[in-house]
């Protein structure tokens, strides 16, 4: 017997399928990352290194979907005018990319489990 509510297996499985996809879309960001700083060189811009940027890019714009896209076209452009980032491709905007699509993930993460605890 347990002493908790009896549970369901939908809602097991929703919850089981949460934390999985938290564990799994978070690691992969990190991985993102490791990538980009493993490729990254202080003395050159090569093209190595922004062919791996436009990756990261778009890695993280895929792990954050739906609201990573949106969310990154409407904050990114201003806070690498902020922090003086000049081209997309350089370290500087690559790294604003990656921490803006993380919160956004990180928030998509929270959302969704409050929506699976109301239902």
């Amino acid at each position: 017997m347990s002493d908790g509510p009896p549970q369901d297996g939908r809602a097991r499985f929703l919850r089981v399928a949460w934390l999985a996809y938290a564990i799994a879309t978070v690691a992969l960001s990190f991985a993102v990352l490791a990538i980009y700083v493993n490729a990254y060189d202080d003395y050159d811009l090569s093209e190595r290194l922004r062919a791996t940027g436009r990756f990261a890019r778009q890695a993280m714009q895929a792990l954050s979907f739906p609201l990573g896209a949106p969310v990154g076209w409407l904050v990114d452009p201003p806070l690498e005018r902020s922090f003086g980032c000049g081209d997309e491709n350089e370290p500087c905007a690559i790294f604003v990319n990656w921490n803006t699509h993380v919160a956004v993930l990180l928030a998509q993460i929270v959302l969704l489990r409050w929506l699976i605890r109301k239902y």
